[in-house]
């Protein structure tokens, strides 16, 4: 214990900096992230993070600081970082909430929302239902332990010291990102759309047919029972669309960590 206190006084502006990236991640990052969870447990997990990473980098960093000026634009640096690892894996996640609001509309549950205390925000009846299942999957298949293997990975990739530069290979980036998010929304509502598409059709074929019927009092229970339905049956293609969507994840991760280095 007095040889790891001693490290850290060593090399207290590196350990700094390591838990500022860290703090990063648990600013943005799903699960991370969530508001419920104590700020006080946040800080002591960033600082036994980096705890645990100041040997594997203090022996592979030659950054000398020299005032605190220099510490405090090497911080916002080392932030920034954190924060986008964190931001792109969140912005994963909020497909879940997409086709969550894509399917409610559907169901008839558009105006029916609940409040997420991870966002803060009130978000759609399907959507926090499809989160808390993805994020317990993430943690089920240590999607927390990749995130801060990422986290590891990215000195190799952005080693402390280095200065964002936002490039043109960063903006298309960040715009192919946010449209593979309505696609994975997409396909991961069309099941539901389908299906509330042909209870449409059935009940258009009734109201010609049968014009005594009142099709907005049938229509609204009837849709929400296919609905229904059908998000159950399609629960069993969750998993596979929760590996499609981690992998992708952490792909974009590295790519945009990637695209950054070059400067």
């Amino acid at each position: 214990m007095d040889n790891l206190l001693d490290l850290v006084l060593l090399n207290f502006n590196i350990f700094i900096l390591i838990v500022v990236r860290i703090t990063g991640i648990f600013v943005a990052a799903p699960v991370f992230a969530r508001n419920n969870l104590p700020a006080l447990m946040k800080i002591g997990l960033s600082v036994t993070i980096a705890f645990i990473m100041l040997p594997l980098l203090q022996n592979n960093n030659s950054l000398v600081i020299g005032s605190f000026i220099q510490l405090a634009v090497y911080s916002i640096t080392e932030f920034l970082i954190g924060i986008l690892i964190g931001f792109i894996a969140f912005v994963y996640f909020t497909s879940i909430y997409l086709a969550g609001t894509i399917i409610d509309t559907q169901m008839g549950f558009g105006m029916v929302n609940v409040f997420d205390p991870q966002t803060n925000t009130q978000i759609p009846v399907m959507g926090n239902f499809y989160n808390n299942i993805i994020s317990l999957l993430f943690i089920v298949v240590n999607g927390h332990h990749l995130l801060i293997k990422a986290l590891v990975n990215s000195y190799r990739i952005l080693p402390m010291g280095f200065s964002i530069n936002i490039n043109i290979e960063s903006v298309n980036l960040m715009t192919r990102i946010f449209t593979e998010i309505f696609i994975l929304a997409a396909k991961f509502s069309a099941p539901v759309l389908l299906a509330v598409f042909l209870a449409n059709v059935l009940l258009g074929i009734l109201a010609r047919t049968m014009p005594q019927m009142n099709v907005f009092v049938v229509g609204l229970p009837l849709k929400i029972i296919v609905g229904m339905i059908t998000v159950i049956i399609s629960l069993r293609y969750l998993i596979p669309f929760s590996e499609r969507l981690f992998d992708r994840m952490f792909i974009m991760i590295y790519e945009m960590l990637q695209i950054l280095s070059k400067g």
